[in-house]
């Protein structure tokens, strides 16, 4: 784990640097939406609309605020000494992943932890 930059992977939406000082915020950011729909699956109320209004928020503010390792940051920049590639502390489900799929994903403490 890096310890300059917070990492988060996109399934099939690459690997995403945070400066680790902003951690906190950003998992926290994250975390809303994530939370609300975790929240409406376990009440039974997660509708594909509420789904499709909330899901994308998380991957806005990612790419909004995130660098995307190989593209804004270089990989060398984000690795540990030891590491060969990134590991991150965060994995995400692919951004176009559908309402089925997150019925069963949103449940507990949905995607983040915290």
């Amino acid at each position: 784990m890096s310890h300059e930059y917070l990492l988060i992977s996109i399934s099939g939406g690459g690997t995403w640097a945070f400066p680790e000082e902003n951690r906190g915020e950003i998992l926290g950011r994250i975390n809303e939406p994530d939370n609300k729909l975790a929240s409406l699956n376990e009440r039974g109320e997660l509708t594909e609309e509420n789904f499709n209004e909330l899901y994308p928020q998380i991957f806005e503010l990612i790419r909004s605020r995130g660098l995307l390792i190989g593209e804004d940051v270089e990989m060398d920049e984000v690795l540990d000494e030891e590491e060969v590639f990134p590991s991150p502390d965060l994995t995400l489900p692919p951004e176009d992943m559908d309402y089925e799929e997150a019925i069963i994903l949103f449940k507990g403490e949905g995607l983040v932890p915290g």
